[in-house]
C-alpha cells in the first residue's frame, strides 16, 4: 500500500508521512495496487480517482470533481459532515481531520514565547510578504512552508494562533492552543473550514483582513520603500495591472490596523471532551485499518 497525499511544501500536507508512518510503522510500501489517502482536501483530485483501489482515512472534499464512490473506495473515515454529505456517505464516517491525532503524540511541551502568532495560507505567502506586516504589529510570523517540526514547536510556543491556514488552527486546537480564524483572499475555501469546524461543534466565522499583492519586482520595490501616498510616474509605464497592484499595496496601513485588531477578536478552542472523543475514534479506526489489512 502506498501513502499518497498532495506533495507540496504546505504544512498540512507535510504532516501525512509524520503522522501515518508513526502510527502505522511498516504499513506502507511502493505497491501501487492500493493507495492510502490521508490528510488533505484531496477527494476531488485525479490522483484519487485514478487510483486502482483507494483507502480513505480522514480526507476531505473541497476542490475538483466530486467523486462517484464505488467498490474501488474503502472509506475508513472522512474529515467532517460536509464531506460525508457531499459524497452521500453515512454520517457515521465523518469524524475529524487526521492532523488532530497529534493530540495523542508524545510531543514535548514548549514554554510560551509569543503572545500571538500568525500563519497565512501557503498561497497567501506567495502573494505578499506577510512577515513584514507581523513585524509591524508585534505578531510572530509562522511560515506555512517551513518544516513541520519547527512549525509545531512555534505553535506550541504561542499563546494564541491567528490562522488563515486551516491546519494552523487544526494543529493549534489539537495542542490546546486557542486560535482566531482570518481570511485575506477569496481563494480561502470556506467549505473545507466549515467541514472541519462543524466536526467539533464549532462555527467558522473568519475575520476579514485586506488582500495584498506584490507579484512584480516593481511593486516589491514600492513595498520596501513604503511609498503609500500618490502614484509614482513609473507605474504608468507598467500598465493597468501593475497600477491595480499598486492600489492594493496602498491598503497596507489598513492591513496593519486590521491585523492588530484581530488580537481582540473571539478565540476558539474545541471542548476537551469533544476533542478526546474524536481522537479516540480516529485511533479506533487506525486499529481497524491495521487489522483489516493484516499489518
Amino acid at each position: 500500500m502506498r501513502l499518497r497525499y498532495f506533495e507540496s511544501k504546505n504544512f498540512g500536507d507535510a504532516l501525512n508521512p509524520f503522522i501515518f508512518n508513526t502510527l502505522l510503522p511498516d504499513f506502507f510500501d511502493n505497491d501501487p495496487t492500493i493507495d492510502f489517502f490521508g490528510i488533505g482536501s484531496i477527494l476531488g483530485f485525479d490522483m484519487v480517482a485514478n487510483a486502482r483501489r483507494k483507502v480513505v482515512f480522514s480526507s476531505g472534499f473541497a476542490y475538483g470533481t466530486k467523486p462517484k464512490i464505488n467498490d474501488s473506495y474503502d472509506i475508513i473515515c472522512v474529515r467532517g459532515p460536509l464531506t460525508a454529505k457531499a459524497l452521500n456517505l453515512d454520517s457515521k464516517l465523518a469524524i475529524v481531520d487526521g492532523a488532530m491525532l497529534l493530540n495523542c503524540f508524545p510531543i514535548p511541551k514548549q514554554e510560551k514565547k509569543y503572545d500571538y502568532s500568525f500563519m497565512p495560507h501557503w498561497e497567501s505567502e506567495l502573494k505578499f510578504d506577510w512577515k513584514s506586516i507581523c513585524v509591524k504589529t508585534g505578531i510572530h510570523y509562522i511560515s506555512p512552508m517551513q518544516g513541520y517540526q519547527q512549525t509545531i514547536q512555534e505553535i506550541q510556543k504561542s499563546k494564541v494562533v491567528i490562522a488563515e491556514a486551516m491546519h494552523a488552527a487544526i494543529v493549534a486546537d489539537s495542542l490546546r492552543v486557542p486560535w482566531i480564524p482570518v481570511k485575506a483572499y477569496q481563494g480561502i475555501n470556506d467549505f473545507k473550514w466549515s467541514d472541519w469546524t462543524s466536526s467539533l461543534d464549532l462555527p467558522y466565522t473568519p475575520n476579514r483582513i485586506p488582500s495584498l499583492f506584490c507579484n512584480t519586482q516593481f511593486v516589491r520595490d514600492i513595498c520596501k520603500k513604503k511609498i503609500f501616498k500618490g502614484v509614482p510616474s513609473e507605474v504608468y509605464g507598467l500598465g493597468l495591472k501593475a497600477f491595480e497592484l499598486y492600489q492594493r499595496i496602498s491598503d497596507l496601513p489598513l492591513a496593519y490596523k486590521m491585523l492588530e485588531e484581530t488580537k481582540w477578536k473571539k478565540q476558539f478552542l474545541s471542548d476537551d471532551g469533544v476533542l478526546h472523543s474524536k481522537v479516540n475514534h480516529l485511533r479506533d479506526r487506525i486499529d481497524y485499518l491495521r487489522l483489516k489489512y493484516q499489518i
